[in-house]
């Protein structure tokens, strides 16, 4: 399981919450670094919608790893995109180590990924080939292995920017972060049932929060640097994930404290 020969990405992540209008100030003051990402160029609105379904154990041990804030831990998840229905998924495993994300992504034909994830010993259909079938292997090792099922499904609106100066660096702002709890592999869910994470309320705030996550590879950019000093950005903690969890499960026993083994 350690993702060797899959698609690895290594990063490192930043995370920031900000109202509309320091939001507005950063992506004027990063434009001369970046440009929109072209998925997001092709749309009218300039970004596109993210959808994931978060797997955990039925003791929420990944979630638990999360909130206790382990150094070694893991978030397993099958991402979508809603603007592109008929389009591959990812079958993505994100562990993080201190502040190094290591990042595993393998594409799977959304004919087959309900499939694989419902039947415990389904085989991995020939389509899904090289790097993205050791992805997709590793994912279900952990998976089968940790009897992971689904929880919830996250699903918001962001808005990307790519360094044009830098190997990798990127800015996304995402917004309209909403979940609903879900016991199958599934992106179909009633749009009734949808409950905001970013809002003034959850987040008590006076109004809703931009999520802005600055991504690069071993050093933040100089100039991304002097931008975060400029603006007097703090970096804070943010979960879509584990927001979900605390909005639509049991309050008192996430309130207890529980001891959390490492996901290996």
């Amino acid at each position: 399981m350690s993702g060797r020969d899959a698609n690895v990405i290594e990063r490192r992540e930043f995370k920031y919450l900000v109202d509309a209008l320091t939001a507005a100030r950063l992506r004027a003051a990063i434009q001369p670094f970046c440009d929109l990402d072209p998925w997001a160029a092709r749309n009218p609105r300039g970004r596109y919608t993210i959808e994931s379904v978060y797997f955990d154990t039925d003791a929420l041990r990944l979630f638990w790893a999360n909130e206790h804030e382990q150094l070694d831990r893991v978030k397993v998840r099958v991402r979508g995109y809603a603007e592109a229905p008929t389009s591959p998924v990812f079958f993505e495993v994100k562990r993080r180590v201190n502040d190094v994300i290591l990042k595993t992504r393998g594409k799977v034909p959304r004919d087959l990924w309900q499939a694989l994830l419902v039947a415990p010993d389904a085989p991995i259909d020939p389509r899904v080939g090289g790097r993205d079938r050791n992805a997709v292997e590793r994912f279900l090792a952990i998976g089968r292995s940790m009897h992971l099922r689904p929880f919830t499904v996250v699903r918001y609106e962001r808005e990307p920017y790519f360094s044009r100066i830098d190997d990798y660096a990127r800015v996304t702002f995402d917004t309209a972060i909403r979940a609903q709890p879900t016991a199958l592999p599934t992106f179909a869910l009633p749009e009734r049932g949808w409950r905001a994470l970013d809002d003034a309320v959850t987040q008590r705030t006076l109004d809703s929060l931009i999520v802005v996550e600055l991504k690069f590879t071993t050093q933040v950019p100089l100039w991304l640097v002097r931008i975060v000093e400029r603006l007097g950005l703090a970096r804070r903690s943010f979960s879509k994930y584990g927001t979900s969890i605390r909005a639509f499960y049991d309050q008192p026993s996430l309130r207890r404290s529980t001891a959390v083994r490492s996901w290996q």
